[in-house]
């Protein structure tokens, strides 16, 4: 088995060995519940470990650039939750969070922050 890529959030490492899946290649997370449980020493043991067979350790190399280079491209707009407060005081009223309702799906508000339109 070889080491392709170290990741120290579990997500990361899974959305990887999704990638990999996709281009069919068999990918395994290693060292994740160290990770998890030991969380202070995950820098120390390297983190999460994706691995591969070591014939599928070139290509899976090249993936892995292929993989970061999407990443860096791909558009991620954050919208801050305009409603909060309000979401805020309901919640301490009802005795339970009310937060998840207080966001805004992607389509709305839209024309609010375009200045063009």
């Amino acid at each position: 088995m070889t080491t392709v890529s170290n990741f120290f959030k579990c997500e990361d490492a899974y959305l990887f060995r999704s990638f990999l899946d996709s281009a069919g290649i068999n990918g395994y997370v290693l060292d994740e519940n160290f990770s998890q449980w030991f969380w202070y020493y995950s820098h120390t043991v390297g983190g999460i470990r994706v691995v591969v067979a070591d014939e599928d350790a070139e290509q899976a190399e090249q993936l892995f650039i292929e993989y970061n280079e999407s990443m860096k491209t791909t558009p991620f707009v954050e919208r801050p939750v305009r409603a909060w407060p309000i979401m805020a005081l309901l919640s301490l009223c009802a005795g339970f969070p009310l937060i998840l309702f207080g966001r805004k799906s992607n389509n709305e508000g839209q024309h609010d922050t375009d200045p063009e339109i």
